[in-house]
Order: structure tokens, then sequence, then C-alpha cells
């Protein structure tokens, strides 16, 4: 028997898989961890697209300093200490506001804030981003409205913090995605979300990715300064890069690709998949990127036991809300069609997507058992109740992949 341990919330969670049903174990590609600190110098000495970065800052100018919220698995704290010990000479604290880039999520709580930044939550001005509180700044070449918050907007500076990872439509996270959808309103969001049904708004896509397009537009309409976003797998820190906004991420996206893109063998009957833990399963809202990830390798008609605590519940309205209210695609497309694209509604719109290759989920977390069939979960008790349902379904000899850090492991062919 093979053993794995996931993680699960704040736990481990143990189980096994028969010998004989393993078609392979899918995680990303082995590469030497590298202390935060030292990573961090190596990407400030060599930014990417940019001039020596203390160059951009002097004594009075106001600076925004842009970092993800409570849902991300950023060394947010750490990351503030070492840039902050690169411009404490040139920037007075009392000239920083901190602003967390919430997009749609909820605004974090005092005990996630204080873990999130330290010694910085009182040293610097923190503000939580209001999606509500925006202010326009003109159209994208597309046409859309875009708002942006206050504080961003009349800063001298701007910093965002943050992590490159896959992003299921808009290609990447960190960078761009810092701004939009981190700091921006309300319909800004969702009119650049509504292009998810472009078959080239998806994982992985970068220079053609409408959507990613826009973000980039975005935070040049901005002026973003520096951005500082880290590169991390299951081992640890891998890259820190430094530099232009559009220049250096584009480059950390290649770096990702290089360690994270991981060939499949052949689609399973089933796969077994954890976004890997706290964090990355807080709600099922952000587990969701581990569910994306095991369909790609997963046969049609086959199974996903998703392995997430979700705390939170699911994590966003309206993804429950389009959830309770359809059970196909074509009722996810006829709600989109109705009432317009909606933050939230993606996530039912890609379920809806598996759901069209016969796909079942199966849910072992922390949530009601009604909460998560809800949300097109079949809530099970462990890992064995679904390898029987595999057995009895596929045969003796049906095949098994397990995905440990399903956030961070995109299956390729």
């Amino acid at each position: 028997m093979a053993r794995f341990e996931f993680d699960y919330g704040q736990e481990k969670l143990s189980f096994e898989v028969p010998d004989d049903n393993l078609l392979s174990v899918l995680e990303p590609k082995p590469a030497p961890a590298v202390p935060l600190e030292r990573a961090f110098a190596e990407g400030w000495e060599g930014a990417i697209g940019s001039v020596s970065p203390e160059g951009l800052f002097r004594r009075g100018q106001r600076v925004a300093v842009v970092v993800p919220d409570h849902t991300r698995a950023v060394p947010t704290r750490k990351l503030l200490s070492l840039l902050w010990e690169r411009l404490k000479g040139r920037v007075r604290a009392e000239d920083v506001t901190v602003v967390v880039a919430t997009g749609t999520h909820r605004p974090p709580q005092e005990e996630e804030l204080s873990h999130m930044l330290g010694e910085f939550r009182s040293l610097f001005k923190v503000e939580i981003h209001d999606q509500e509180r925006c202010e326009e700044i003109g159209c994208s070449r597309r046409g859309i409205p875009v708002a942006v918050n206050p504080t961003v907007l009349s800063a001298d500076r701007v910093i965002t913090i943050g992590h490159i990872g896959m992003h299921y439509f808009a290609g990447y996270s960190g960078g761009p995605k810092m701004i939009l959808p981190g700091v921006c309103g309300a319909e800004t969001i969702r009119l650049n979300h509504e292009q998810i049904v472009d078959p080239k708004a998806y994982a992985c896509i970068y220079e053609d990715n409408p959507i990613h397009a826009e973000m980039r537009e975005v935070a040049k309409m901005v002026g973003v300064d520096l951005m500082v976003d880290v590169i991390q797998g299951p081992q640890g820190v891998l890259k820190v890069v430094v530099g232009d906004v559009i220049e250096a991420h584009r480059a950390g996206a290649r770096f990702w690709d290089r360690y994270f893109q991981v060939q499949v063998p052949k689609q399973a009957d089933l796969v077994i998949v954890s976004p890997g833990g706290h964090p990355r399963d807080i709600n099922l809202y952000q587990a969701h990127k581990a569910i994306f990830n095991a369909a790609r390798a997963v046969r049609d008609g086959g199974m996903i036991l998703l392995i997430a605590a979700c705390p939170d519940g699911s994590g966003n309205y309206v993804f429950e809300d389009w959830a309770r209210r359809s059970r196909s695609l074509s009722d996810v497309l006829e709600i989109m069609k109705q009432e317009g694209f909606k933050i939230g509604g993606h996530k039912v719109y890609f379920l809806g997507k598996d759901r069209e290759r016969g796909i079942e989920h199966f849910l072992i977390s922390e949530m009601p058992d009604q909460e998560a069939q809800a949300l097109w979960m079949k809530p099970v008790r462990g890992v064995d109740e679904v390898l029987a349902r595999a057995r009895a379904r596929y045969g003796a000899g049906f095949s098994v992949t397990v995905m440990p850090h399903g956030a961070d492991t995109f299956p390729v062919f």
C-alpha cells in the first residue's frame, strides 16, 4: 500500500492507496528551496525591467504598498521587512500605507491582519481595500470603466507584493493581478472577469489571455513602480522576482512553468487532491483551484476527491447562490445570460464544465453535508469510501492519481 499524508487545514490527513491502483503521484518538479532573504537579495539586485529599485524613492513621497489578503499563502510580513530594510533610509514610515488587496474577498479580521503584517500593522497606516470606494480614471481599450482604490491612485510610488502561480482564467496570479482585481472597483472587476467565456481566458495562457491583457493594461494606467513577487513550492521559496510589473512578472511566469507544469502519463479514473492546506483550503472558493487542476488529470466520466477543510464554507455568496440555483453548465450559462456575469459565478461555470465531462466531485471537509451538496460536492467521511466506489464502478484495476499540492500542480500532456 502507498501511504500519503495531505495538508488539511492546519492539520494532516493520512490515507493509503493500493499499489496496483496507483497510476501516478503528481508533484511540482524538484527545485532547491532558497532562504527568503537570499532570494529577495538576488531579486532586488537583479531587478528586471527596472533601474536600481532604491533610486525610485525619495524622502517625502507617499508610498502605497499593495499586499495580498488572508487567503494567500504569501510571507507578506517577511517581504515587508526585507523591503523596509532597503527603503527606510529613503522613505518615512508615516508616508507608507499598506493597502490589503481584497478584490472581491471578505475583509480580513484583526487577528488575520496581525498575522499577515506583524509589526507593520502598527508601523504603517493599513487600509483594507473597499471595492465600493474607488475613483474612476478612464476606460480600458475595450471600453470598460476603470475604477481604482483612491489611496493607490494618490500615492507618489506604488509597490505590489504578491506571488506568482497558475490562475485558471487569468493565466497567472501576482503582478498586474494585484491591481485588477486586487484594488479595483466591483464593476471593473466584473466586466474584466466576464471574458471568462473566451477560450483563451485560461490557465497558463499569458500574452493572448484577454483577461490578463486587460489586467496588464490597468496596471500601466495606475502606474505601478515596483513589483515584488515570490514563487513558492511545497519545499519553500524558490525565487523572488523584483522589477517592472509587466516584464518581471512575465519572466516569473516562465520560471513557474518550468517547475509546476507536470507531464501526465495518462488520465486516471480517480484523482485524489489537496489544495495544500491552510490558507489554500480556507473555503471552497479558494480550494477550487485544486479541483480545476485535478480535472486535467482525470478522464471523462471519472471522479475527483477533494480533501480540503473549508472552515469558511463556500467563501463567496454568488458562488453559493449560483450553485444552489443550477445543476448543469447550461443552467449556469442561462443565469449568466439573464443576469450578466458575476464574480463567484465563474466557479460554478468551471464545475459545470466538469459535469459536462461526466466528472463527479467528492469532498472531505469540515462543511455540513447539506452545504457541500448545495455546492455540487458529494460529502464523504474518508478516502476508503471513494476508493470503494471507484472499484465498484471501474473494476478492480481502477487507476488513481494523487496530487498532494493540487493548487500548485498544473498537469499537461
